[in-house]
């Protein structure tokens, strides 16, 4: 990565860091408050909508935008043509949803999931306007003014999603909210980047885009059945109020994973996608940024299982027990949490090579796993099984993608150890303290920050130990990187 180029890059990183520290931090807050205010069933039939919609989600875009993100040299002609194609996408999913919606009462028995599959449905025509200024800054590294927007939307989702629970709007209050935020997400990137919306269409440059997005698609479809069946499943057999209990045990087992995913992965695509023909510089690149991943990654889904019981009860459940019924799964998803945010910076790796068919195949066998064990695991251990049986699918990927990593840029196992063992080591003391605090019974606040401060600090200076304080220099002077320079 040349100078300017890695300059640009952690510059990125750290405006995109801030913004999801403070999106994170705002949505953190209100799905607390939330959790506090409304019911298990409510969240059931959000997230039940939300299966729908995602479904639809993997044909309004097709891979096109990282097709358009990819290219090198961008004409005009091409890059309206990417927006004709998902102008025509976006109208299309919109009609076929409102038209189709009543047929998820076949499968959810509960008659609010129509209107609200129909409300979320608008999220595809608004977020057309600002898919081109979106691309152009994400083609320009222009991550701040991205976070800008991003912070904005974010802190009117959250804000607007209280005020609506805490006036009697129930599961409307997330919807609202949700749509709230696509508005004034596609508002505020056409005022940082404006574009003169034009339809053009041309044969070369369409088949271009869908060639490349072709595989894209197949992976980004596949994902959508590894991240929805389980949910689909629970929802159809379970109700709404089992899919309310798993639905917030993988929202926080996966906190850190979007979080720190957002934060640095977000980048990455763009960036390697730059120096996609210098391999050393990739293959560095990419060691360094797991490095930083794991280090993160891995302490805070520790430290989440730690807590899991004092959290549940203490912080969501607002000392009741209302949220108990999915702590098992909420431990087991911590450690999902961890395998899919140390494997996601393979993917953007692979794009940038342009192996776009190894995440297809990936994604594929990890669908056939998940879907093949789905049933049996809800039938014969509940929620508590689904957490398993999709945190081993997901684990499944990391057989294809070291090969990948092995034959394209020379990374062998004891590298990528390497980048990880420092963080592994740092959470055994967070273990001990696991297993010496399970037999206290009494749970109280003050125990709860007591193990979370003992978290904290433990991982912290066992790191430090470990790395002798390397990585943490670095850190301050990317730091420095950013505010000063």
């Amino acid at each position: 990565m040349t100078d300017t180029l890695k300059d640009k890059t952690v510059r990125n990183i750290g405006y995109t860091s801030i913004a999801k520290v403070i999106q994170v931090t705002a949505s953190a807050v209100a799905s607390i408050v939330l959790t506090r205010t409304l019911l298990p069933s409510d969240y059931g039939i959000v997230g039940f909508a939300g299966i729908f919609i995602s479904f639809f989600a993997q044909f309004g875009d097709l891979g096109i935008g990282s097709a358009v993100i990819q290219k090198k040299e961008l004409k005009r002609v091409e890059l309206y043509t990417a927006f004709t194609i998902k102008i025509v996408l976006s109208l299309g999913i919109f009609i076929i949803i409102f038209l189709c919606a009543p047929l998820a009462n076949r499968f959810f028995d509960n008659q609010a999931i129509v209107p609200v599959i129909r409300v979320l449905a608008l999220s595809f025509l608004l977020n057309t306007f600002g898919f081109l200024p979106n691309i152009l800054l994400t083609r320009d590294l222009d991550y701040k003014k991205i976070a800008y927007s991003n912070v904005f939307s974010a802190l009117l989702n959250s804000t607007v999603a209280v005020v609506l629970a805490l006036t009697g709007f129930k599961y409307w209050s997330i919807v609202i909210a949700g749509i709230c935020m696509t508005i004034s997400l596609s508002v505020l990137v056409n005022i940082y980047r404006p574009v003169q919306y034009r339809f053009a269409y041309d044969y070369r440059a369409a088949k271009e885009f869908l060639v490349f997005g072709g595989n894209l698609f197949l992976a980004g479809f596949t994902v959508f059945l590894i991240f929805n069946a389980d949910n689909f499943l629970i929802g159809a057999v379970k109700g709404a109020t089992n899919l309310g209990y798993y639905s917030v045990a993988f929202t926080w087992g996966t906190m850190a994973c979007g979080l720190i995913g957002s934060m640095v992965l977000s980048v990455l695509f763009p960036t390697f996608s730059k120096i996609q023909g210098d391999k050393p510089r990739l293959k560095s690149s990419y060691l360094k940024i797991l490095q930083y991943v794991s280090f993160g990654g891995i302490f805070v889904n520790i430290c989440l299982f730690v807590i899991s019981k004092d959290f549940l009860l203490l912080v969501l459940g607002h000392n009741t027990d209302k949220w108990m019924p999915a702590l098992t799964a909420f431990r087991v998803l911590c450690f999902y949490g961890i395998a899919r945010l140390l494997l996601e910076p393979v993917g953007s790796v692979i794009m940038a090579l342009g192996r776009t068919n190894i995440l297809k195949k990936a994604n594929i066998l990890t669908a056939v796993i998940e879907l093949g064990g789905l049933y049996p695991a809800l039938y014969f251990y509940g929620i508590e099984g689904v957490a398993v049986l999709v945190t081993f699918a997901y684990m499944s990927q990391y057989v294809l993608y070291y090969w990948t990593l092995k034959d394209e840029m020379q990374i062998g196992l004891g590298e990528l150890i390497k980048c990880v063992k420092p963080a592994l080591i740092a959470v055994i003391p967070l273990g001990i303290l696991f297993f010496a605090s399970e037999g206290i019974n009494k749970i109280s606040f003050p125990i709860f920050i007591v193990k979370l401060i003992g978290c904290t600090f433990l991982y912290l200076v066992t790191y430090g130990l470990v790395t002798t304080w390397s990585l943490y220099k670095e850190m301050r002077g990317m730091l420095f990187n950013i505010y000063v320079r």
